[in-house]
């Protein structure tokens, strides 16, 4: 969360759009920016960091985790929040369906628990109605930053102990689609360069992560 964070800067500073891939080496619980922890029983096992995004709780641990920073002087950094997150959902979706998904954009409707993926909001990614990518946005005065979760597994025990037994039986892509998990990550990486042009690789050098590591506890709620 600590290096979402300083993409935001580090965009505006290079004046580059700049995307990357992650993933978790444990389950970990993230929180929106202002969500209480209300409705929520995480075990101790289980770390807990607050995301500099709003929405609502997610658990990470079997997904591909995307982040994309853009600065504000180019085009796209002059989209509304809908139309930002419409285009990136929807490069997403395009790779999805180029994959063989039958994934598509859902229609305006929202859950009414903590957790994030009871519901898919407006613009986010169904499969059968399922939600199976959700993402969340933040802004600063020279930036926009969109990160977000395309799930892979679904572990449904873990999330009815967080979240209550009313979780609703949700799929991870890899519970509907025998999928090539690097194969999908290159098709939504060449569907990002289509919009925004072709890439290049940036090493994280020391700087960098030292400034992480000390932003880091700024959203650290809890670790084992």
């Amino acid at each position: 969360m600590a290096i979402d964070s300083l993409m935001a800067e580090w965009s505006a500073n290079m004046n580059s759009v700049l995307f990357r891939f992650y993933g978790w080496k444990r389950p970990t619980v993230s929180l929106g920016r202002f969500q209480k922890e209300d409705g929520i029983n995480v075990p101790d096992w289980i770390d807990v960091v607050r995301r500099p995004s709003g929405g609502r709780a997610l658990l990470h641990h079997r997904e591909i985790t995307y982040c994309l920073a853009v600065p504000k002087k180019i085009n796209f950094g002059k989209l509304s929040v809908l139309e930002f997150h419409r285009l990136v959902h929807s490069l997403i979706r395009d790779a999805l369906v180029e994959a063989g998904l039958h994934a598509e954009l859902s229609s305006e409707r929202r859950g009414n628990t903590a957790l994030c993926f009871d519901a898919p909001s407006r613009y986010e990614i169904v499969i059968n109605g399922v939600k199976v990518v959700g993402s969340a946005q933040f802004r600063t005065a020279e930036s926009i930053v969109e990160h977000g979760s395309i799930v892979l597994k679904q572990d449904i025990d873990l999330l009815k102990t967080i979240f209550g037994e009313d979780v609703p039986p949700l799929k991870g892509i890899l519970d509907l689609y025998d999928v090539d998990v690097k194969a999908l990550e290159e098709r939504i990486l060449a569907q990002f360069e289509k919009v925004f042009g072709t890439s290049r690789k940036i090493q994280l050098d020391s700087s960098m992560l030292k400034e992480a590591r000390e932003r880091s506890p700024l959203y650290e709620v809890r670790r084992r």
